[in-house]
């Protein structure tokens, strides 16, 4: 707590009421920050994440009035963004994969909280794709965040890339997307969590048979299960 809350802190006479005032905001915001990351590491993510959220308003509240109060708020103005960043993709992912009630407009919540203080957050990019595929079908708008997030470390903007283009019905330029995605690096558990998305827009969109296709591709290259490949590509033909 010594970079929130400075050992001497000294007020001239005549500003004596405001320093008391300035030093209870400090020992708040310092409350609200530890509290946070002691939620975080308890596991309690929502908990972290709205208490840094809080703080963060203030913090920009404190700097809009253009007045040096302490190196409290240069210090939370400093470590906050990253942090947010950070809780607000777990968050994000953790609402997407739960599938809690509304969690949707919860995951717009954490998204709209990285987008404003990590605006090139990769992850925040990947997600906000699924958002908007799955909250209006809005595929323009979800290839925008795809396309945002290419780069040559991690192939998981692949994957998504090349779903979209196989839904929009350009399977051919999915399979030479997915070609690629399969020689790229990705986390060992991407291909299980494609798979699974796909087969929920299947069940709500039987009609879609090219996924079938996709599945296969997933299932053979990525996954190396020659069973369920020949399944997926038997019902795609």
């Amino acid at each position: 707590m010594r970079p929130l809350i400075p050992p001497h802190q000294l007020f001239p006479v005549a500003e004596e009421f405001d320093g008391f005032t300035i030093t209870r905001e400090m020992v708040d915001s310092a409350a609200w920050y530890i509290i946070g990351l002691a939620c975080l590491l308890s596991g309690d993510l929502i908990t972290a994440f709205n208490l840094h959220v809080k703080l963060w308003e203030e913090v920009k509240r404190e700097g809009a009035k253009a007045q040096p109060l302490s190196n409290s708020y240069a210090f939370l103005g400093a470590k906050l963004p990253t942090r947010l960043a950070i809780e607000g993709v777990a968050l994000a992912s953790f609402f997407y994969r739960s599938k809690q009630n509304q969690y949707l407009d919860k995951m717009k919540r954490c998204l709209d909280v990285v987008e404003e203080v990590d605006p090139r957050n990769y992850g925040a990019y990947l997600l906000r794709g699924i958002y908007y595929f799955l909250a209006d079908r809005d595929i323009e708008k979800a290839k925008k965040q795809i396309q945002k997030s290419r780069n040559e470390r991690d192939a998981a903007w692949q994957f998504s890339d090349a779903f979209l283009a196989a839904y929009d019905g350009d399977l051919e330029k999915a399979h030479k997307i997915y070609k690629r995605a399969f020689s790229g690096t990705v986390k060992d558990n991407i291909p299980l969590e494609v798979e699974t998305f796909i087969k929920d827009v299947l069940d709500q969109e039987p009609s879609k048979i090219q996924l079938w296709y996709c599945l296969g591709m997933i299932n053979f290259f990525s996954k190396g299960d020659l069973r369920l490949a020949k399944e997926d590509f038997q019902r795609f033909y």
